[in-house]
């Protein structure tokens, strides 16, 4: 694997971070936090614009079939800005289900859609007491009828649903264990919502089907190939937030050093002090961890389900961990300051915290590294 950016890769990386710098204002996002959706409109259209949201689709979809770096420059400057917008659960996720689905009518109705800014999907896959579990469909039931489907039951924390104009649904079939996914219109009737807002500010919900009719087209992936695709999806999203993560712990050591050179005590900046700069080390010593266990699990995506999933379990664990020490350190090198709602290293610990739970969280990955799988 080639470390050095290109030159194209080099462009996307400076203008995603001109744009956050210039346009993703803390102001303004901590209001947007707590209005409306949980997000911008706006700048979701203005990725879209200038082709972030097609990064990783192939071009016979209007995609520009990148590789996964071009992903993972994006989420790095996503962390540091503490981007609010559906990324990651609609352009990585629910975009590489369909993609992988199989079906030309729902790739070619979807992805196009997606990628202009027009539609934004979330997974419904989680139910009570799944923890982390993927292709989850225990309490969701899709019935046979003669005029297609009939969908009943309860999806848990589904992220970004509120937002979503279609969710894709996790359920069995009565003769059958294993999951098949299903698209399904949010505002259909029986589609019934229970929205909240997560810790970082973005919105979830759990969702009730009560007999929701769907027709024949509405399958996207039948039970014989669901699990794959599922999994396979997931850890690309997991090594997404790994990469967000990365931005995030580089959004707080650039806070807490420029904060450590101008907060004085004893007569002197407090960035002077041998114990402070010792923690500052520390921390950049763990992002590096992150930074290379991320290239190592890029290295990893297109390998075997087993060898990638231990890879990538391996760096959302050990990400988990280094993000956990670098944004307490910071909230605690703030002092005060750190704890209160204005100021911005607060922010990035709550949505560090969100981070490390997403798709698994430390303890659930060490168990998946240690079993092979």
């Amino acid at each position: 694997m080639d470390f050095n950016l290109s030159e194209e890769q080099l462009m996307l990386r400076d203008g995603v971070e001109r744009y956050i710098r210039d346009d993703y204002e803390f102001e303004q996002r901590r209001h947007q936090a707590v209005t409306g959706e949980g997000f911008s409109r706006e700048h979701w259209q203005q990725f879209a614009d200038l082709g972030w949201l097609a990064l990783t689709l192939p071009e016979d979809v209007g995609g520009l079939d990148c590789s996964f770096v071009e992903t993972s420059l994006v989420l790095e400057s996503f962390g540091r800005g503490m981007v609010l917008e559906p990324f990651v659960s609609s352009a990585i996720l629910c975009s590489r289900i369909v993609d992988r689905s199989g079906s030309d009518e729902h790739r070619n109705e979807l992805l196009p859609a997606l990628i202009e800014g027009r539609l934004l999907l979330a997974l419904a896959d989680s139910e009570r007491g799944s923890r982390f579990a993927v292709g989850c469909c225990e309490d969701t039931v899709a019935h046979k009828t003669a005029q297609g489907y009939q969908l009943s039951g309860v999806k848990t924390l589904v992220f970004d649903a509120p937002s979503a104009d279609k969710l894709l649904v996790t359920a069995r079939f009565e003769d059958c264990q294993h999951p098949a996914v299903f698209v399904v219109d949010r505002s259909a009737p029986g589609v019934e919502l229970n929205e909240y807002a997560v810790v970082s500010g973005a919105r979830a919900a759990d969702v009730r089907f009560s007999k929701v009719e769907l027709p024949d087209s509405a399958l996207l992936i039948d039970p014989s190939r669901s699990q794959v695709i599922l999994d396979e999806a997931h850890d690309r999203a997991a090594l997404a937030v790994v990469a967000q993560s990365l931005g995030v712990m580089h959004g707080v050591m650039d806070l807490t050093a420029e904060y450590i050179k101008t907060r004085s005590q004893f007569g002197q900046p407090i960035g002077k002090f041998q114990a402070l700069q010792h923690r500052m080390s520390e921390m950049f010593v763990e992002a590096q961890h992150s930074r290379s266990i991320l290239y190592r699990g890029m290295a990893h995506l297109d390998k075997p389900a087993a060898e990638r999933s231990k890879a990538i379990s391996a760096a959302k664990a050990a990400t988990g961990k280094s993000g956990r020490f670098v944004c307490a350190q910071g909230v605690q090198l703030h002092g005060g300051i750190g704890m209160t709602e204005e100021y911005p290293v607060g922010h990035y610990f709550r949505l560090m915290t969100q981070l490390e739970k997403q798709f698994g969280d430390i303890d659930h990955h060490l168990v998946r590294f240690a079993s092979g799988y």
